[in-house]
């Protein structure tokens, strides 16, 4: 395994190395991933997938953070997968089944004239039971939890979209802009009441339907966007009754993605725009 062929798409910045691993099988250690993702010494990617056979579903995606380890889902990147999959006629299907670590999803692919136009997942049901998200706090959920990090007092709200996030209100005459997320994200990601780690996203109200948010991936750092980061911002904020309707724009510094939720006997709908960027050969 001398070379690997790969995809680079990206979906509202959030970027992927994708790799069709149908017909081999492709073995990567932590570091070699970690190594391809690297954005000096690499390809560069927030995440690296490899697309694989499945029992379960029309393909199974294997998903790894940029820093090698295992994420269990990855919205942006299983839309990413889904133009790959057909852009290089791996299948030809407007309706995929994806086998992830958080169950099989749905992907709808929106085409004209057999253009990819946007791609739209069925997320599932967030799950805000802190034992599942995983939270290490004895509640029937956690919303408007206060904790304190050093001199700060942030009051979190978690929930699971497949991987666990804490999704943060800022302040009224809060600029995101001025959140310091170098230093914030890793303390959030590595606070102890997370025993598997935690996305973090900062959140700012814009209107009724609309919110502005930056986000801290696990195993990533910042990035530009961030697809069940965006969700769980979505459902946190309908929870908390700051926005109305089912229909909630999140506005990312890679773009625009648009969430659709009714309630909690209801799944998450993701939708956005995918772009191929390049293909390659890597060496290893």
């Amino acid at each position: 395994m001398g070379k690997i062929k790969f995809s680079k798409l990206n979906g509202q910045g959030n970027d992927f190395v994708i790799i069709d691993d149908t017909s081999s099988s492709i073995n990567l250690s932590k570091d070699q991933i970690a190594k391809i993702c690297h954005r000096n010494f690499g390809i560069g990617a927030d995440g690296l997938i490899l697309v694989r056979k499945s029992t379960d579903a029309d393909f199974k995606m294997d998903y790894y953070n940029q820093d090698g380890s295992v994420a269990e889902m990855c919205g942006n990147g299983i839309r990413c997968m889904a133009r790959f999959v057909h852009d290089g006629n791996l299948s030809r299907k407007k309706e995929l089944s994806i086998e992830t670590l958080a169950g099989v999803k749905r992907i709808f692919l929106n085409l004209d004239n057999n253009n990819v136009e946007d791609i739209r997942v069925d997320m599932g049901l967030p799950d805000f039971k802190p034992e599942n998200i995983p939270v290490d706090i004895t509640a029937k959920a956690v919303l408007n939890y206060r904790i304190k990090i050093n001199s700060n007092i942030f009051y979190i709200n978690c929930v699971s979209m497949g991987n666990p996030h804490c999704v943060i209100l800022i302040n009224k005459g809060e600029k995101l802009s001025d959140i310091d997320l170098d230093k914030l994200g890793p303390e959030l990601e590595n606070h102890p009441i997370f025993p598997r780690k935690t996305n973090a996203e900062f959140v700012n109200i814009k209107n009724d339907n609309e919110v502005s948010m930056r986000v801290w991936e696990r195993g990533v750092g910042e990035t530009l966007a961030c697809g069940t980061g965006a969700c769980a911002a979505a459902v946190c904020v309908k929870k908390l009754n700051k926005v109305s309707g089912e229909n909630v724009r999140i506005n990312l510094p890679g773009g625009k993605l648009d969430i659709m939720w009714k309630d909690e006997k209801s799944s998450v709908y993701l939708k956005g725009k995918v772009e191929h960027v390049f293909n390659g050969v890597y060496f290893l």
